[in-house]
């Protein structure tokens, strides 16, 4: 019987070795395939991480480009101007109502922030003589310059032509462009004409 159990604990031990072996080079494969894994993983990261970075600056140049080719967008500002200095007598007081559609509540309170003033009793009118608006988009925002060239008359005397320089900057709100910030940088006028 000892011969029995020999062969038999024998034969069990070979087939354990084998057995271990076996699990050994599978464990070792494994292991292998997950370093061969997670190198791929890391490759494919990196790429995914590079696909984003081109497909975001693809985005900013297509939305830089529909924002430069927004007519709308022209058309807000260019109304807004033509609103807001284009006025007489008459329509001085109403077009403090009209530029709110064209503007947010930021530039509508720095353009009404000493309110409306009453008006005087004397005729008066501005006009835009000319009116230029070159706009521009960069990271996905529309800022451009106005240069309007203008004539305010006072019981019809005519004041030399004023040109008055403008930068603005439009977003969409709800699918419609708006000023949302509007600045002055300079007003032109001649001393005197020949």
């Amino acid at each position: 019987m000892n011969t029995k159990v020999f062969v038999a604990v024998s034969f069990a031990l070979i087939i354990s070795i084998f057995l271990n072996i076996a699990l050994g080079f599978n464990v070792s494969s494994k292991s292998h395939e997950y370093k061969k894994i997670s190198a791929l993983n890391k490759e494919l990261k990196s790429q995914i991480k590079g696909l984003k970075v081109g497909l975001n600056e693809a985005e900013g140049i297509i939305t830089d480009k529909n924002l430069t080719e927004n007519g709308e967008a022209k058309k807000v500002v260019e109304s807004f101007f033509k609103t807001q200095y284009e006025y007489n007598t008459d329509t001085y007081k109403e077009r403090f109502k009209k530029i709110k559609s064209f503007v947010n509540d930021k530039v509508y309170g720095q353009l009404t922030a000493a309110g409306v003033p009453d008006i005087p009793n004397v005729k008066f009118e501005n006009k835009i003589d000319n009116m230029k608006v070159y706009l521009t988009a960069q990271n996905k925002e529309l800022t451009g310059l106005a240069l309007l060239d203008t004539v305010y008359e006072l019981e019809g005397v005519d004041s030399p032509l004023t040109t008055q320089i403008f930068q603005v900057k439009i977003i969409e709100k709800d699918g419609k462009p708006q000023i949302v910030s509007l600045e002055i940088l300079g007003t032109f006028a001649s001393m005197s004409e020949s």
